[in-house]
């Protein structure tokens, strides 16, 4: 059998909403792209797991692009916090700007901040604050996984 569905199962777990999966195509994405089941749980605001099929030997590379396009996202929405910093009510910046732990208290905490935000940016009337808006997810921190078998690493046939 196939040793990646095992891989699939684990980072929806661990991270949840907050995990990004590019996987080539193969057991993983037969075990994972079955409708009407899936293993990609959500949870209790129906938000779980990203996940993008790619095929075959191109997944690193299509992975990479995944991973360096979260971390671009979430450089420019902490720029766009910068910036909108003062339009801001109360301490919201300096929490969120202090909040960047990995436990799960301040996963919540963070979730509850970007909930603020978004209600906060929703009354400012900047092109800032909209695209911020659309980016505020990835103030929390993304967890990419690259996920390929035979074909991705080159050793069929």
């Amino acid at each position: 059998g196939c040793g990646e569905t095992p891989y699939i199962k684990l980072p929806t777990q661990l991270f949840g909403d907050r995990v990004i999966i590019a996987n080539a195509t193969g057991c993983s994405s037969t075990y994972g792209g079955n409708l009407p089941t899936t293993p990609y749980a959500v949870n209790q605001e129906g938000r779980g797991p990203a996940w993008a099929n790619s095929l075959f030997e191109d997944n690193a590379e299509f992975g990479l692009g995944l991973k360096l396009a979260a971390n671009k996202k979430r450089e420019k929405a902490f720029r766009l916090l910068g910036a909108l910093r003062k339009e801001l009510t109360g301490d919201l910046y300096e929490q969120i700007i202090n909040n960047r732990a990995d436990s799960e208290e301040a996963k919540k905490i963070m979730d509850e901040l970007i909930e603020e935000l978004g209600k906060q940016l929703k009354n400012i009337n900047r092109e800032e604050a909209r695209s911020l808006l659309y980016l505020a997810d990835y103030l929390k921190k993304k967890s990419v996984w690259i996920i390929g078998g035979d074909g991705w690493a080159y050793d069929i046939g």
